[in-house]
Formats: C-alpha cells, structure tokens, sequence
C-alpha cells in the first residue's frame, strides 16, 4: 500500500491531474498545503483527498518533506509535485515491482518551455521518490538527494518509465524561482558562515554552463538548450551577489582580475568543447565572436 504526498500552494494548473494519476497506484493521497488558495483546498476536500495545512512560510520543499513522512499512513511513501504526472505505464510498473524494493530511482520527462528537454542534465534526471517510510531521509537543504538505505531500484531510462514534469512555462517562471532558490541559498550560506567567493561562484557558474551546453549536449536541444544552459550559467554568480548583501555589500578589490578570469576561462572551456565535439559551425562563429572582440 503507497501512500502519496503532495506539497502544493497557490493555484496549481496540473495539481489535479497529478492526483487522477495516482489514484491506481496509491490508496492514500494527501496534498500539503503551504497556501493553496481557499477554492483549491474546498475543492480537494470536497474530492476526499487529505489536505494537511502547514503554517509557516516554506520557500522549498525540502525544507519539510522528511516531515511530512510522518502524515502518511502506509509503509512506502510516493513523493510528487503539483506539476509531475505518473503515466499509466510507470503506474503499472511500479504497482508490480515496488514491494521488492526499499526504495525506487525513476527518471524524469522535463517539459520546459514547451518542449521536453532531453539533454543537458535534464534527461534522465532520475529521481528517488518512491520508498519505504524508514529507508529514505531528507535533508532540508535545497537540491539535496535523499539518504538512502537498503535495497533500490534503477528503472531504465525510457519514456514509458518517466514521470512526466511539467516545469518551467516561460522564463518569468524560470527567474522567480531561480531568485527564490538563490535567496535562501544565500541566506544560509550567510547563517551557517560558510565561505563562498565570487571565484567560487563564476567558476561554478562557467562550469554549469559547459556541463550542460557542451558536455552533456545541450546543444542538440537546439535554443532551449542555449537558453537552458545559460540560466544555469547565472544561478551561483546570483547566490554570491546575495550572500554580497547580506553582509552589506562589503567592498571587493578583485572585481577586474575576477571578470578577466570568467570570459578567458570561457573561451578556454568553449574552444576545448567545440574542438573535443567537433562543432565545425560553432567554431567558426567563435572564431568571429573572437575577432570581432578582440579587433582594436
């Protein structure tokens, strides 16, 4: 017997979609509501389906999942978003597999911008979140994978296997949660005292785009993947100018050494993939952008 969690607020477009599409895989749904609106909540309470209020502000969901453990009734707890479907055929599968396992790894369909995205750490993007109540831990940190004990299950990297996400609609969306993620990141960063410095964060924010643009193919999701690995790109540059605010701005005298660095080691990361991929085009377009910046 599964019992399914759902932490939702607002007025989420694919939240009753996503509880239609476990109601064959799991006898107990219970949505976690951290601000659904008034009608949202009547109506799943009117539908039969458990609605459990937390009160206080909760910017991810991390920050209270392995709390909310302990609202289900059944052994092996199914973890979702608003925004993720379970196919009939991942509900099938895992309806006959899932007793002989301690926890169940599944990959993830990431619909982003209107198109799914199948490379540049977007595919399979497997995710723990089927398991046994006592075998899985949360951390409350955000990004963070579960710890996981016991025996687990990999399904295959097929569409038939994958939840179905329906992520980011436009980049609004992208950014404002982007920004939210990049706050608390920052601010507990900043609590805990934790070092991270703008060399830190331009290396890992370079790093994040060729990860995903060159190293894992983003390319051949065509634009999606540029603008995709781009974001990316400007996640931990952002937690770093938060982490600047919060301790008031302070001054920094490496400002210019740090911008040299981060558009050299660019081109270097850049020049070395497209050689490694043989990206013949691209090439011959960094070799203008190249010239055109460097022409007195």
């Amino acid at each position: 017997m599964i019992s399914t969690l759902i932490i939702a607020k607002g007025n989420p477009p694919y939240l009753f979609e996503t509880i239609d599409s476990v109601k064959q895989l799991a006898d107990e749904i219970i949505v976690v509501d951290i601000g659904l609106s008034a009608d949202v909540s009547n109506k799943l309470q009117k539908m039969g389906v458990r609605v459990k209020k937390i009160g206080e502000n909760v910017p991810y969901v991390e920050q209270i999942r392995e709390r909310t453990k302990s609202f289900a009734k059944n052994k092996y707890i199914l973890f979702l978003d608003p925004d993720e479907i379970i196919q009939p055929t991942l509900s099938k599968k895992l309806s006959e597999v899932y007793m002989q396992y301690d926890y169940i790894s599944i990959p993830r369909k990431n619909i982003i911008f209107g198109k799914w995205i199948q490379h540049a750490k977007w595919w399979p993007d497997y995710q723990t979140r089927l398991f046994k109540k006592d075998q899985a831990t949360w951390p409350t940190k955000i990004h963070k994978q579960p710890h996981l004990t016991g025996n687990g299950l990999t399904l295959k990297s097929e569409e038939q296997n994958a939840i179905t996400h329906h992520n980011y609609k436009n980049i609004d969306e992208y950014f404002s949660k982007m920004v939210r993620y990049a706050k608390s990141e920052a601010h507990f960063m900043t609590e805990n005292k934790q070092m991270f410095s703008l060399h830190e964060a331009l290396v890992k924010g370079i790093g994040e785009f060729i990860s995903r643009f060159f190293a894992s193919d983003g390319y051949k999701d065509g634009m999606h993947g540029f603008v995709l690995s781009f974001l990316q790109m400007m996640y931990y540059p952002l937690v770093y100018f938060y982490v600047w605010e919060e301790k008031k701005h302070e001054s920094h005298d490496d400002v210019v050494e740090e911008s040299h660095f981060f558009f050299k080691q660019g081109l270097f990361e850049t020049t070395h993939w497209l050689t490694k991929k043989q990206l013949k085009k691209l090439n011959a377009l960094k070799t203008k952008l190249q010239s055109f910046i460097t022409k007195p």
